[in-house]
């Protein structure tokens, strides 16, 4: 199967609400998505026809690097769609020599991220009392 690719951040909303909640995470509102795509330093997307099945995107500043969103529609998972949004991120991360590049992800996806090079860290903690 063939499928096209975008690096807009013009993404219709309601394409990235129905991404997320095929694989059970949580929506975000239209204006937070508006601010979180505009700040993004790269956002790539991957389409069947008119239907967004995968996405990530990148936050740089300057120093560090961190792949946020990278998410591949639940009946499209193991075509090697998330293989490519990843190489397309740490793509736009060649030579800009950054003293870390990280995500976060669930324990049921370590293995697959480690195929693609990265290593698990040894902390991770969030801060959800202010969100």
């Amino acid at each position: 199967m063939i499928y096209k690719d975008s690096i807009s951040k013009k993404i219709d909303i309601d394409q990235i609400r129905f991404l997320r909640k095929s694989i059970g995470w949580q929506p975000r509102s239209e204006k937070k998505w508006k601010e979180i795509l505009s700040k993004s330093s790269f956002v790539y997307s991957v389409w069947d026809g008119k239907k967004l099945i995968g996405m990530g995107r990148l936050v740089e500043d300057g120093v560090m690097c961190m792949l946020y969103d990278v998410v591949v529609h639940k009946n499209y998972q193991g075509k090697g769609i998330g293989k490519l949004i990843i190489n397309k991120l740490v793509d736009q991360t060649k030579g800009k020599k950054y003293c870390l590049i990280a995500l976060f992800t669930n324990k049921d996806k370590v293995k697959f991220y480690k195929k693609l090079g990265f290593e698990v860290a040894t902390v991770a903690m969030e801060l959800n009392k202010y969100i």
